[in-house]
């Protein structure tokens, strides 16, 4: 391991873009946007939360500061048609066009919003990630998943467009506190999780190093995760088969949030819970063994990640409503679920086996209470 910047290339049939991984490697952004973009105007948009933050301040002081800025308040509810709506017009108060290049900079939430407004505004104009939290730089801001929420459930109105670049620089993680660097971890183990059990063995040892913001460990992660993802969305741009490995314990996670209205948890930690139910699942239905069930508990507990729904729901939770909730997940086919269960540590697949009548005594027994 060490800490020179990492950079990783996706190739696409109609697009490609580079993913760079380097520490302080905003102090470049001005001449990373002429590389790119040459003299192109560009606009900010943010997480409101950032206002007084130096990454913020760092990035304008660079840019200048007549360059527009559009603030966007934090959490999963300003991924709506009405906050849509808002950065729309603002962008049309700001008279952009076609050349104007788009940086998003925040956490998921900015990047999927930021995202699904490029690809929508005037048709689809470029944009920039530069995701400022772990959960960001290592899944939402590479792929080029971008999407609002439904009443209906999370990511449901939305497209794939993909980003001309993702930026990540581990620097701006910090000052991101602890909740936020477990949420994060939580998806970085799911990848381990889906195909790579070196890279779990791997975190089992040095997991405490990454949260403890250790560069050469946070930037070898990064790396590990974005090539996984990288490998993955290239193979399986939009989702039609092995992309939706990527989900493992979101099915759960989604439905889990979305009863809860998206409070009182991280996505993170809804994402722990889901992945333990799943290898729970895959252990009652004999794909997985206990061996590998327990082995993952173990790692959470030494984390501090939760594993049992009751660690971050403390009210009694309705199995019709998550069951009602999972139908609407956009991996379910002829009204079956199609989850994404385990044949161990690094063996993911897709399974259309669960029924109905299996699944509700597993909810009962693992998730009512």
């Amino acid at each position: 391991m060490d800490t020179m910047s990492k950079n990783i290339k996706v190739n696409l049939e109609n697009s490609g873009y580079n993913i760079i991984i380097h520490h302080n490697i905003l102090s470049s952004i001005n001449n990373i946007h002429k590389k790119y973009f040459q003299s192109r105007p560009k606009i900010i948009i943010y997480d409101a939360k950032l206002k007084n933050n130096q990454i913020l301040k760092s990035i304008i002081s660079r840019f200048g500061d007549i360059t527009p800025k559009i603030s966007v308040p934090s959490g999963e509810q300003s991924k709506s048609i009405e906050r849509l709506e808002k950065i729309y017009n603002k962008l049309f108060s700001l008279k952009i066009d076609r050349k104007t290049v788009i940086y998003a900079v925040g956490g998921g939430v900015i990047g999927d919003l930021t995202g699904f407004v490029s690809a929508t505004v005037m048709r689809g104009i470029d944009y920039v990630q530069i995701p400022t939290t772990l959960l960001s730089q290592i899944d939402s801001s590479v792929g080029g998943k971008t999407a609002i929420n439904s009443k209906y459930g999370k990511n449901l109105i939305g497209s794939f467009y993909q980003p001309k670049l993702v930026i990540i620089d581990t620097k701006t993680l910090n000052t991101l506190p602890k909740k936020q660097m477990l949420s994060g971890y939580a998806e970085m183990v799911k990848y381990a999780l889906i195909k790579d059990e070196k890279f779990f063995s791997w975190l089992e040892k040095n997991g405490k190093h990454v949260l403890e913001k250790k560069v050469k460990y946070l930037e070898y992660s990064i790396y590990e995760c974005c090539k996984s993802k990288k490998n993955i969305v290239e193979i399986d741009e939009k989702e039609k088969g092995e992309r939706a490995l990527l989900n493992l314990g979101h099915t759960f996670a989604h439905s889990l949030e979305r009863i809860s209205n998206y409070k009182g948890f991280t996505h993170g930690e809804a994402v722990a819970v889901g992945i333990i139910l799943a290898f729970k699942l895959s252990n009652e239905n004999n794909y997985c063994n206990r061996n590998d069930l327990n082995r993952v508990i173990r790692h959470f507990k030494d984390i501090k990640l939760p594993i049992n729904v009751s660690d971050i729901i403390k009210y009694k939770v309705n199995t019709y409503s998550i069951m009602s909730s999972m139908k609407l997940d956009k991996k379910t086919v002829n009204n079956i679920i199609n989850f994404i269960l385990v044949k161990g540590i690094g063996k993911a697949f897709i399974c259309d086996k669960i029924n109905d009548e299996f699944l509700k005594k597993f909810l009962d027994k693992n998730i009512a209470f």
